[in-house]
């Protein structure tokens, strides 16, 4: 609508083109749905190619962490990518995945960045990227969140708040 007003697109074609309209969240939004996708496409470019079906380790911390700017689009490059590239070994996929998703200002490894500060620090902030992940996994819900890390409720509600980490909610 915004570009009909700036008189980008014709008003006629977009009536005509918005039959139904479906608003779908980005994929960084829809972290659950990566392990799904992952299949589909796996599948899918698999057959398209001949080729035996990939194994892909949907919970790789790349794909959950990722931001996803190129969208479900770039999610399946990237298992095309790995498709053609047909690696042999699960150490092989994932380090596609890695170069895959690097961005310019995560070229150091977590690791790197860990061990150049303080145990304290570093232990809170593996805390903090290990809850952040693991409540983008169960899309912000604080139950199944506690359950799959062994963690009370009430204890994951103290320590999210402890380390400032806002409820995805």
């Amino acid at each position: 609508k915004k570009e009909i007003e700036l008189g980008n697109f014709r008003e006629d074609l977009y009536h005509r083109l918005n039959v139904l309209e479906i608003n779908v969240e980005p994929l960084n939004k829809r972290v659950s749905d990566i392990p799904l996708l992952i299949e589909y496409f796996s599948e899918k470019i698999s057959s398209n190619y001949n080729l035996k079906k990939l194994k892909i380790d949907a919970d790789n911390q790349y794909l959950i962490n990722y931001e996803w700017p190129g969208n479900v689009r770039e999610l399946r490059n990237l298992i095309e990518r790995i498709a053609i590239l047909s690696p042999d070994t699960d150490e092989k996929i994932s380090n596609i995945i890695k170069e895959s998703l690097k961005t310019p200002d995560n070229t150091t490894s977590p690791i790197e960045n860990a061990l150049s500060v303080p145990l304290k620090e570093a232990r809170e902030n593996f805390e903090k990227e290990y809850l952040t992940t693991q409540l983008k996994k169960f899309n912000g819900n604080i139950s199944k969140t506690a359950d799959f890390i062994g963690m009370e409720r009430s204890a994951l509600h103290r320590k999210l708040k402890g380390l400032g980490i806002k409820e995805l909610n």
